[in-house]
């Protein structure tokens, strides 16, 4: 694995660098060092069902992490090329365990865009990720108490032509690779295949295609027989504008689902309706309707139907945004490589952001409240689920920002063992500092423009 990756790096370095020097372009670069130190107490970090014989919760933990990073952009008139990196080192404290002990995980990415010919682009990615993760391994979806490290990779790109002014068709690949390093769960490695296509018809029409075929390989760890999962999908979009203000579309999209070994395969087809009405410059209304048809292939043919459905309003000001909606439908999960939950859903929403004293103190608020319901369980399971939030932060000076989160989640549902309520309290702060030779030339200009005027007066 490691050696695949250092591989695709060298191409995307070569290739971001060989082609600036080619061209024989001045490079513009922008620096950006940062560090952010952070600590989270959960009352109940493995959301399990409160013991109420004790009067607490058993799962209390203290999570604290420092993060130094560094971004470095390169930027010539036709490329661009983003290099980032993060080091996190974690402790935990959690008091059911007793436990005390730390790790430290790894993020680091490179995109790299280029304009290779008039109407032609290309994209590059990679991304790499050594964490760790909460593993849901049981059927029931509950969070398991183990922690699983991992290291994953995603690499790719895209092609895109443009051939008119939103008018442009793209195809690309991703590659995923997911490796435990127990070496108890399933590795896996993700092939996608996309294409997409968007048209502007005239001032009043445009239209939309996505295609997507994707190839899951998993490294069975005990039954290498099992295969491997396959997935379609295809989506269209039209969207017909009666006026500046007033928009209607038609959205229609199908799934098909396979896996060797699976006890069901599943067909999804989803049609809806859709509107945006532009009330004023900054209050937005939307709303979509439409059905949805999951079929279900196992010894005995099934179907399932239901409505899928949207209304919200946005508002977006300078100093004030936030966003209300009443959506439903149908979701999923992945229990195990080869079995997929489906669940109907409806859920209330709404955010909202508050930007005072010129950008230096932010507020924030958010929640929701959803019912998840499971026909495919013979318990009929049904969630409740709610959730409440809010958050400020402060910028005291342009390279330092502190913040404070708090979060409370709660669970109740008819299956025994699945309610839970945890309350988390983030408290972060962020030193960065930025230096770009774009600024730099920018701010020359500037003074150069202003001495000019001077001299005329």
């Amino acid at each position: 694995m490691i050696f695949n990756i250092a591989r695709f790096w060298a191409a995307v370095l070569l290739i971001s660098f060989f082609i600036p020097a080619a061209a024989d372009a001045r490079i513009d670069y922008t620096v950006v060092p940062r560090l952010s130190i952070e600590g989270r107490y959960s009352d109940n970090y493995y959301n399990r069902e409160k013991d109420y014989n004790l009067g607490k919760f058993e799962d209390d933990a203290v999570l604290m992490t420092v993060s130094p990073g560094i971004l470095l952009s390169l930027i010539t008139r036709n490329t661009t090329l983003d290099l980032d990196y993060n080091l996190n080192s974690r402790g935990y404290f959690i008091e059911r365990e007793d436990d005390r002990f730390e790790y430290y995980n790894q993020r680091g990415s490179g995109i790299f865009r280029a304009n290779i010919l008039r109407d032609f682009s290309i994209l590059l990615r990679d991304e790499i990720i050594k964490d760790e993760e909460m593993i849901l391994l049981d059927e029931t979806l509950t969070r398991e108490e183990r922690r699983r490290e991992y290291i994953r990779n995603i690499g790719g790109g895209e092609l895109l032509y443009r051939y008119g002014e939103e008018r442009e068709f793209a195809v690309g690949y991703l590659f995923t690779i997911m490796e435990y390093l127990d070496n108890i769960l399933d590795n896996s490695e993700k092939h996608d295949f996309n294409s997409r296509v968007m048209h502007r018809f005239n001032v009043m029409n445009i239209g939309h295609i996505t295609y997507r075929h994707s190839i899951v390989d998993y490294k069975r760890v005990g039954d290498p027989i099992i295969g491997d999962l396959y997935e379609d999908e295809v989506r269209g979009r039209f969207i017909h504008s009666f006026t500046p203000r007033v928009s209607f579309g038609l959205n229609y999209g199908y799934i098909e689902m396979h896996s060797d070994g699976a006890t069901s395969d599943n067909n999804i087809h989803d049609a809806a309706l859709e509107a945006v009405y532009n009330i004023t410059r900054y209050l937005t209304a939307e709303g979509r309707f439409g059905m949805f048809l999951r079929e279900q292939y196992e010894r005995e043919y099934r179907q399932e139907d239901g409505l899928i459905y949207r209304a919200g309003i946005r508002y977006t000001y300078p100093t004030l945004s936030g966003v209300a909606a009443y959506e439903g439908g149908y979701g999923s999960n992945y229990i195990n490589p080869e079995r997929l939950q489906y669940y109907d859903y409806w859920r209330l929403s709404g955010d909202l952001t508050y930007h005072l004293i010129r950008d230096l103190l932010t507020l924030s608020g958010h929640g929701y409240y959803m019912v998840n319901i499971y026909p495919d369980l013979l318990e009929n399971r049904r969630d409740y689920i709610w959730n409440a939030g809010g958050g400020i932060s402060y910028r005291a000076a342009e390279w330092f920002l502190f913040s404070l989160e708090y979060n409370h989640t709660e669970r109740d549902s008819n299956i025994p063992g699945l309610h839970y309520a945890e309350n988390s309290y983030l408290a972060r702060v962020t030193i960065s500092y930025k230096y770009s030779t774009i600024g730099k030339e920018r701010e020359q200009k500037e003074r150069i423009k202003e001495g000019t005027k001077k001299e005329e007066e």
